[in-house]
């Protein structure tokens, strides 16, 4: 039994793909950044960072539940714990390694950066976030070359590459009409029923999936 810590958002929803794609069973613990629960002590003892998600792993063999945060770390221990969505040559994980880590680090950390200096700082940055979204778009690029000569971002399979990457392309889909790979490859998985299933989970109330 894994009890997931999260709320609605790219990081948050990379877990959910994830739990539904190994079919394991969990519960939904929302998190409510309105009502500032992710300062709140309980959730602080999980994670000193005051971020989701995290994850409390009841069926371990450690004497006690593995609390794990970072969304990332959180896909890759689920897929080793279950053997699912990542293969076993060394030379193939590590090229999963290697775009999980582009999207997280290079994309993701840019997007971030352009949002807060755009809406977050006074005075607005907006020269500098202008800046950084042209950045963006030279990494989509990238992206869209890769997925010129795959079917996967990672290559031939769906990986726990491709769920890491899932969630914030759709929040920008309108944005990236000019890059058809990307497009491909966003329709290809929002058929996954397990993607619609992680998706789709409400974060207002308690849920459960198995």
């Amino acid at each position: 039994m894994i009890d997931l810590y999260s709320a609605d958002t790219f990081n948050g929803h990379r877990v959910a793909i994830m739990l539904e794609e190994t079919a394991l069973t969990y519960t939904v613990h929302p998190i409510n950044f309105a009502k500032q629960e992710q300062h709140q002590k309980d959730f602080l003892q999980l994670n000193p960072s005051a971020r989701i998600p995290v994850i409390v792993d009841h069926d371990t063999t450690l004497d006690k539940p593995l609390v794990l945060s970072q969304s990332t770390a959180i896909l890759q221990y689920l897929s080793e714990k279950t053997g699912d969505l990542l293969p076993e040559s060394l030379s193939e994980r590590a090229n999963i390694y290697q775009w999980m880590h582009f999207h997280a680090v290079d994309i993701g950390s840019v997007i971030f950066s352009a949002f807060y200096l755009q809406r977050r700082v006074i005075p607005k940055q907006i020269i500098a976030a202008k800046k950084l979204k042209t950045r963006i778009h030279e990494l989509y690029q990238y992206f869209d070359l890769q997925l010129n000569q795959h079917e996967f971002i990672a290559g031939s399979f769906y990986s726990i590459a491709d769920i890491t990457m899932l969630p914030a392309v759709i929040k920008q889909e309108k944005l990236l009409s000019d890059y058809p790979n990307i497009q491909r490859w966003l329709q290809q998985l929002k058929q996954r029923p397990a993607v619609q299933r992680g998706l789709s989970i409400s974060y207002n109330e308690v849920s459960h999936a198995a």
